[in-house]
């Protein structure tokens, strides 16, 4: 019974080295860009490995997508739980809906902005792409469905696709926040002398949480 455990440990040790090395060349060089070829010898493996893992590029492509993705999604759904559990059977307030979709991110990039860099470049090359299509259906649509739930709770009169456009931007602003520079596009217009993520992070959820409240409509 030994033998065939190691052959398993073995094999997720060398899907792990695959991953790895399939996000660095897909970010690099994009999806097309990228060969199993060459994705292999990054990994320190036999091609033939690399096809017996994923027996075509895209499911490469999607299994590095969906690894972080899963991470994040993972973090999201504690936050809610926690949040619905602490403020039931109130609405959740706004801006914590807001800052539960983007903390995890700014989070998990500020602890590996190497690879949560990578991982947002990878996705960024293949927007308007079936590949980019598929990868937001398979691990946003879903969350993004259930974060809708809370916010429209929190705003009864606002429009469902005036709140889904925020949280849109939710998931656009948390690179923005992740990445923050004051000082990037109007040197000197900014008191602060450094990047303060913290301080980017909660100006992005006050304004969405404005404009979230904004989309409200009034009672008749």
């Amino acid at each position: 019974m030994g033998r065939p455990t190691k052959q398993i440990e073995g094999q997720q040790s060398a899907r792990d080295r695959i991953i790895a090395a399939a996000e660095e060349l897909f970010a690099s060089k994009g999806f097309h860009g990228a060969s199993l070829r060459e994705i292999a010898r990054k990994a320190g493996i036999n091609v033939n490995v690399v096809s017996y893992h994923f027996a075509e590029r895209e499911d490469l492509y999607d299994a590095v997508v969906d690894v972080r993705a899963a991470q994040l999604n993972h973090v999201r759904t504690e936050s809610l739980d926690a949040l619905e559990h602490r403020y039931s059977p109130d609405p959740i307030p706004v801006p914590e809906i807001i800052s539960s979709l983007i903390h995890p991110f700014i989070a998990f990039r500020a602890q590996d902005p190497i690879g949560w860099g990578r991982w947002i470049q990878l996705l960024g090359r293949e927007i308007g792409t079936p590949l980019f299509t598929r990868a937001m259906g398979r691990n946003l649509s879903t969350v993004l469905r259930r974060y809708l739930h809370c916010l429209h709770r929190s705003v009864p009169n606002a429009e469902r696709n005036d709140l889904l456009f925020v949280l849109e931007l939710a998931t656009q602003a948390m690179v923005l926040g992740a990445e923050y520079d004051p000082h990037a596009i109007m040197p000197g217009s900014y008191q602060e002398n450094s990047v303060d993520h913290e301080r980017a992070e909660e100006r992005i959820v006050r304004s969405l949480s404005a404009a979230a409240v904004a989309f409200a409509k009034s009672p008749g």
